[in-house]
């Protein structure tokens, strides 16, 4: 039985790593390859199979900005084993699903099995439990169909308005205060929340 919601969550999610900040800040999110990025955090492998077009209306994946529900997934795991604690979760408010034109997955965008949606309804029959797992291993073994799951995702066609920014989630002390010290955020909420992150060690 699903306990979790749509309604439990606060916001959609994308990772980036801090250098990326000025650029976002500036112009907003931009879909992939943009001239505003400084650091691709992107899988090269798995970007190669998102070189595809999304079956809802036809478009390439890499003209849409993707977000998470559950950014506590592989692709984080990975991203923060290679740039450590220089990757930043920005929380985006929730109601973009609502907007024209954008996706849902039930899974990683990537993998052949994941389906997609372009009714917003459809959050309703995503499994948020599996969604927001606390692990995609059972005993040391990769369930790779929860590990897909995990990566459940909203696209958003080409560009995301930087007003709709409501928090920067940190996993440090010190990213946090070099964002504070380098730029004005108005009314968008800095933390830092090592619960949104994984443990290193």
């Amino acid at each position: 039985m699903t306990t979790l919601k749509w309604a439990d969550i606060k916001t959609v999610n994308h990772m980036t790593h801090v250098d990326n900040l000025a650029g976002i800040l500036s112009q907003g999110l931009l879909a992939h390859n943009n001239g505003f990025q400084k650091v691709d955090i992107s899988n090269r492998q798995v970007n190669q199979r998102r070189a595809v077009n999304e079956p809802v209306y036809g478009r390439p994946i890499h003209d849409y900005v993707p977000f998470y529900f559950n950014t506590r997934n592989a692709m984080l795991y990975r991203n923060q084993n290679v740039f450590g604690n220089d990757v930043i979760v920005l929380g985006f408010n929730k109601n973009l699903v609502e907007k024209s034109g954008m996706v849902l997955t039930n899974g990683n965008a990537s993998c052949n099995n994941t389906r997609f949606s372009g009714k917003v309804g459809y959050l309703h029959a995503l499994d948020w439990d599996n969604i927001f797992s606390e692990s995609w291993c059972n005993y040391g073994v990769t369930d790779d169909e929860l590990k897909r799951e995990m990566m459940a995702e909203v696209l958003l066609h080409n560009h995301v308005a930087i007003s709709e920014l409501e928090v920067i989630y940190c996993n440090s002390q010190a990213v946090a205060k070099y964002i504070r010290a380098n730029f004005a955020l108005g009314n968008i909420q800095l933390r830092v929340d090592t619960s949104q992150f994984f443990t290193r060690h």
